[in-house]
């Protein structure tokens, strides 16, 4: 996943509440810069929120003053009234070499910028037993459509389904002829133990005799990201089904798998729609504008949505279902 790129700035203009600060447009984000450092077609480093920077020089504002021994990390903020995402850092902070790179090249590693990662809260992590089986299945993490113009584009030329992003724990239980054989956590494998939450959850579900397929979900609840549902316990909230076959069940064959085989939850949905004919630009502006609105039974933001052509048909690049992701830029989390 590319977490830092050379990228263009593709348009700038004044902020309407700030003299000294300006509104970039890099691929589909929009970040709040100082004013007379950039113009527009300039080649820029730009770093995507949810992630850890390193504590080089051009970072430095952005550490915490009462703890500089903290991480920093990059999150979606309001700047006098606009939202700011990402960061923009000129080729001048860095070495001549990387004003020769091409636009769109990964200098994630190069950097040093990480992925962040919620940390699993220690009364649910369990025990481990291994590695996420990648030779199974892929793991949940979906792009994020504003920066991957490319998979939108993708997307968009069908018709699709949009669900709710759930803020939770990532769940996937692996059945083979009706019996449960691994149960992961975003990156591991899980020990079946009495106090593992991911087990618990995976035993709740009404497995149907002979079934064989792959289940991932948001693991929702108590002791999980505060709890947002008000949920009494822990409960899966199914995103995709890998079949036997490699393919997945789309919303509808899902839903009514859930509820009539599995006995579970599906993530809620938002809208089946076409954006056919749209530009990317106008796709995604409709999509952030929706992704904005999530709200959860406790009033709070919720996440965000994720987008997928109707049929869930599979992606090359990923072997997920082909879809993309947006964040609510209100979401708070913890």
């Amino acid at each position: 996943m590319k977490l830092a790129t050379i990228e263009v700035i593709k348009s700038l203009k004044k902020h309407p509440n700030a003299d000294k600060l300006e509104i970039a447009q890099i691929l589909g984000w929009q970040t709040v810069v100082q004013s007379g450092i950039h113009k527009e077609g300039d080649k820029v480093v730009f770093i995507v929120i949810d992630t850890i920077v390193p504590k080089y020089p051009w970072a430095s504002f952005l550490a915490d003053k009462n703890n500089p021994d903290k991480p920093i990390r990059l999150k979606t903020i309001k700047l006098r009234g606009e939202h700011s995402a990402g960061l923009v850092v000129p080729l001048s902070e860095f070495t001549a070499r990387f004003a020769e790179m091409e636009v769109g090249e990964d200098l994630t590693e190069l950097i040093g910028i990480q992925k962040y990662i919620k940390e699993i809260p220690a009364n649910l992590a369990g025990e481990n037993i291994g590695d996420f089986p990648t030779n199974l299945v892929s793991k949940t993490d979906e792009d994020n459509g504003l920066s991957n113009l490319d998979i939108v584009e993708e997307v968009i030329k069908h018709p699709v389904t949009i669900t709710q992003k759930l803020d939770g724990s990532s769940c996937t239980v692996i059945v083979e002829n009706g019996i449960i054989t691994q149960v992961c956590s975003r990156n591991l494998s899980k020990k079946e133990t009495d106090k593992s939450a991911f087990w618990s959850a995976a035993k709740k579900l009404s497995i149907l005799s002979g079934f064989t397929g792959i289940i991932q979900g948001e693991l929702c609840g108590p002791g999980i990201q505060r709890n947002t549902l008000r949920l009494s316990e822990i409960e899966l909230f199914v995103f995709q089904i890998k079949k036997q076959d490699g393919s997945y069940m789309n919303y509808q064959e899902m839903m009514g798998f859930c509820n009539v085989e599995l006995k579970c939850n599906v993530v809620p949905f938002i809208a089946e729609c076409s954006f056919v004919g749209c530009d990317v630009s106008t796709a995604i502006e409709k999509l952030q504008t929706l992704a904005d609105q999530q709200v959860l039974p406790d009033k709070n933001f919720a996440e965000g949505i994720v987008v997928r052509p109707t049929n869930y048909q599979k992606s090359f690049s990923s072997r997920r279902p082909l879809g993309f992701k947006i964040i609510n830029r209100n979401y708070k989390d913890t």
